[in-house]
This record gives C-alpha cells, sequence and structure tokens, in this order.
C-alpha cells in the first residue's frame, strides 16, 4: 500500500479498536485497556462514542493518568509568588493520598476528560486526507464512518508507518 490508499486500507475495525460510550466510567477504560495489553495490543487512546454510535472525543493515556492527579498536581500554574515551574515536589505529598485518587477517579464519567476527535472520513477517503488531519490538528486518530456509524479508525502510527515507507521508497529521485 501506499498513501495514495484510502481510509478502508488502512483502517483498524472498530470491534478490534478500544472504544467506550461516553457515559462509561474511567474504570471501564482501564479495564478495557489492561485487557487490550495483556494481548499485546498496545493502544495509546480509546474512542468515545455517543448512544447512537456517533465519535464524540477521544481518551489518551495522559487523560487518564491526569484524571488522577489531586488539584493542587492537576492545575500547571504559571506565575504567583514564590512559585516555581516545577510542582513535581508536591507529588511526593500525594504518595499517601494516591490510592484514594485511584478510587474516586474510577467512578468519573469518561465524558468529563475527553479530548476533541478528528471528524470521520468515509471509507473511501483518501489516506492523504487521513494524514492531514492527524498532522494539522494533533490527533492520533480519525474515525471511519460509514452510513452514520463508526466502522473503525486510522491511527497515526499505521499511518506512519505508510508514510516512512513512502519516504524511503529507493525508486523516488533524490
Amino acid at each position: 500500500m501506499s498513501l495514495s490508499g484510502t481510509a478502508r486500507d488502512l483502517m483498524t475495525p472498530l470491534a478490534s479498536f478500544p472504544h467506550v460510550h461516553v457515559d462509561q466510567t474511567l474504570r471501564d477504560v482501564f479495564a478495557m485497556l489492561k485487557e487490550k495489553y495483556a494481548a499485546a495490543e498496545q493502544f495509546r487512546s480509546v474512542l468515545v462514542l455517543n448512544r447512537t454510535g456517533q465519535p464524540v472525543g477521544r481518551i489518551t493515556l495522559h487523560q487518564l493518568l491526569r484524571a488522577l492527579l489531586p488539584d493542587y498536581l492537576a492545575a500547571h500554574p504559571t506565575h504567583y509568588e514564590g512559585a516555581s515551574a516545577d510542582l513535581a515536589s508536591l507529588a511526593l505529598l500525594w504518595q499517601e493520598d494516591s490510592d484514594e485518587s485511584c478510587r474516586r477517579a474510577a467512578a468519573q464519567r469518561v465524558g468529563d476528560h475527553m479530548l476533541p476527535v478528528a471528524a470521520p472520513l468515509a471509507p473511501d477517503d483518501p489516506l492523504t486526507l487521513a494524514l492531514y488531519r492527524i498532522a494539522v490538528a494533533d490527533f492520533n486518530l480519525v474515525p471511519v464512518a460509514e452510513a452514520g456509524r463508526v466502522i473503525g479508525v486510522v491511527r497515526i502510527v499505521d499511518l506512519l508507518t505508510e508514510v516512512a515507507n513512502a519516504v524511503l521508497d529507493e525508486g523516488i529521485a533524490r
């Protein structure tokens, strides 16, 4: 395959990609990812769908970890008297309460922590459109939808493999 392919050519089917509904909890996300990681299928994000199967967001591994942080570590103050830009020393204070933070985070809704997701591609849209959306908007995936329902995703890691093949193709003049 090359970059002249379509979204369908490169997409990971939805059944193989972690996805949750917006009203599920972070515990559901952690359980799903743990199952996927045990199967050696490592994913860096989870697609979030609404009740009708439309993509409404994504949860990244960073978002999951940030959901655990107490307020005094979650905020990143830029300027206040006596502060340093590095709050890492406060993480030591959190050590005693971190288990409780994990328990609280487990009950939080996915919708409270999700990030935007790119507009879906059609299965026959060119890969270059997926590349464009991922490159300019800092997305790590683009949903693929057919007849109004998500059927898969094009992931940045799979797209980058195709880009590397194109860049390293010996047939390209230098």
